[in-house]
């Protein structure tokens, strides 16, 4: 009798296993698909945003770069000052850089305090369209999570979204940057606003690359998903796209260094660029 039952034991204990070896991968790829889902709808939210803006401030771009200065509410600073790619033509940041609620900076030295992070995208000036701090998270984005405090070891910012260098980004005296709408040209093919991950302790700046001949980038993507990164575009729409080359995936996140071969660098490049019209 007691050896019948150790069977059945071992048994069930099979089946167990075999049920937990069956579904817990689907169950993990679900949540991943689910988190991916939701990092398009956060971007959605903020390209939206980001239009609204623009069609409220008489179709000027909200200012795509997030400083890292103590002087980051100091408008005339940023009329005048030649650091940072400047002048400026303002200092309307969609997101301010971290503060604390004296708005005293604290990014420096890095990583910020989260609360402070916070601070900094409730300030910011597409906050007022979008209504939520996590909006500006992707929920596959751990990277603030990590234990180390060191520069540039690896620990990331809340916030996992940056604007592009050319939208009125940090590139502001670039003959190819736009900051109206009307001249940007095929919005729908030239993306806005993607995932971005800097191991600094939070995500500076604006994201940037050299488009090229031949292309290269200057900071690099961050892929949360699967392979995929997620863009939100000049239309207003998101999108995943695959990355096509394993460099590309290999070089991703914290390093600097662009990828040996030249598919994903060349969607890059193609879409980057806004087309600007004078």
């Amino acid at each position: 009798m007691r050896k019948c039952r150790f069977h059945e034991i071992i048994v069930l204990a099979s089946v167990i296993a075999f049920v937990l070896m069956v579904f817990l991968p689907a169950a993990g790829t679900a949540r991943q698909h689910s988190k991916a889902t939701l990092c398009l709808a956060n971007l959605h939210i903020l390209s939206r945003a980001w239009l609204a803006y623009a069609e409220e401030n008489d179709s000027r771009l909200v200012n795509g770069h997030v400083p890292r200065d103590v002087q980051y509410a100091n408008e005339s600073h940023w009329l005048t000052t030649t650091s940072y790619s400047g002048p400026y033509k303002d200092n309307a940041w969609w997101v301010d850089p971290p503060h604390n609620e004296n708005g005293i900076y604290t990014g420096d030295p890095p990583p910020c305090p989260l609360e402070d992070e916070e601070n900094g995208i409730c300030s910011g000036k597409l906050f007022p369209y979008v209504g939520s701090p996590e909006t500006y998270h992707c929920p596959a984005d751990s990277g603030y999570l990590a234990m180390s405090n060191s520069w540039g070891a690896g620990r990331s910012g809340k916030r996992s979204y940056s604007i592009t260098g050319l939208m009125h980004g940090e590139q502001p005296n670039h003959p190819k940057c736009v900051d109206r709408i009307e001249q940007i040209v095929t919005p729908s093919q030239k993306f806005v606003l993607l995932e971005n991950s800097d191991d600094r302790g939070w995500n500076m700046g604006s994201w940037i690359m050299n488009y090229g001949p031949p292309p290269s980038w200057i900071d690099p993507v961050a892929i949360f998903h699967d392979g995929c990164t997620t863009f939100a575009f000049a239309d207003g729409h998101s999108e995943k796209y695959q990355w096509l080359d394993g460099d590309t995936i290999r070089r991703a996140g914290g390093t600097s260094t662009s990828p040996s071969l030249g598919r994903d660098l060349d969607w890059l490049a193609a879409h980057y660029i806004p087309g600007k019209v004078d």
